[in-house]
């Protein structure tokens, strides 16, 4: 703010001291060139002050990091605006002192009147949008301050090559039968097709965790039409398992339609609604 304080009061020393000077002035040429000097003056102070604040505003940015280069831009724009403010006022300025040079005399202390009128009224707007410019730098700053930094929840790694499963699509996900015996153990094996004697034979219908959350089985809907008349199981988290061929995902075991089927169904009232 001391820069503005600066500008504001080189702005009212050079409009003073053209206000004190213009009436001993007798020739157009020389009270046009007090009023263009003035305006100048003036401009230039704004000008300055508005590039201090736009340099205070990027030191900002690079003092308070990502969290508010927002608002630093934000300042940065106001600081750019004031210097264009500073040279319109300037530009202003010149072209009413040159209209006064241009006029007959009697016309000529009117015209640099004028002149002076305008460069101190785009001096202000120079100096107002500084000030603006200021007052977001700080605001930038302030906000930095008072951000929260982002805590370490854990949160697991993955990524789209390497991507995690939602309950959500688990839910739904076709159980395929290897229709082997029960006693044979699970291959695992790697395969690029689904055997021709593979049948579907049932759906996730819900996950079950224990009060630890972790993942302790599956309830499947076995048979039925679009979940209608199907019979709930309750299966353990190693019955079934995860496969992929190709693009398809699916689980598969090695319990028949027939062993599924006799299992109880699941009881609703085992786990928190």
């Amino acid at each position: 703010m001391k820069v503005l304080l600066a500008a504001a009061a080189t702005v009212a020393l050079a409009t003073g001291a053209f206000a004190q000077t213009a009436p001993e002035q007798s020739a157009p040429a020389q009270a046009a060139e007090t009023a263009k000097d003035a305006a100048q003056t003036a401009a230039d102070a704004a000008k300055e002050a508005a590039q201090k604040v736009g340099e205070a505003a990027v030191q900002a940015g690079q003092e308070t990091g990502a969290a508010v280069k927002n608002a630093v831009d934000a300042a940065k724009n106001a600081a750019d605006a004031a210097v264009d403010a500073a040279d319109q006022a300037g530009e202003s300025a010149a072209a009413a002192a040159n209209n006064a040079a241009a006029a007959t005399t009697d016309k000529a202390g009117e015209l640099a009147d004028q002149a002076k009128t305008t460069a101190a009224a785009a001096a202000n707007k120079a100096a107002d949008a500084a000030d603006k410019a200021a007052d977001s730098a700080a605001e930038a700053v302030k906000a930095a301050e008072t951000a929260i930094a982002a805590p370490d929840v854990a949160a697991p790694v993955i990524s789209a090559s390497s991507p995690g499963i939602l309950s959500s699509w688990v839910t739904s996900r076709q159980i395929w039968t290897t229709n082997d015996s029960t006693s044979t153990p699970w291959a695992g094996e790697a395969l690029a097709k689904r055997p021709a004697e593979w049948t579907q034979v049932a759906k996730v219908d819900d996950l079950v965790l224990d009060d630890h959350g972790k993942l302790v089985g599956y309830v499947a809907d076995i048979g039925g039409f679009l979940g209608i008349g199907a019979k709930k199981v309750l299966l353990g988290k190693d019955a079934i398992h995860l496969l992929t061929i190709g693009e398809d995902r699916f689980y598969a075991t090695n319990f028949t339609k027939a062993e599924l089927e006799a299992l109880p169904d699941f009881d609703p009232a085992t786990v928190l609604k």
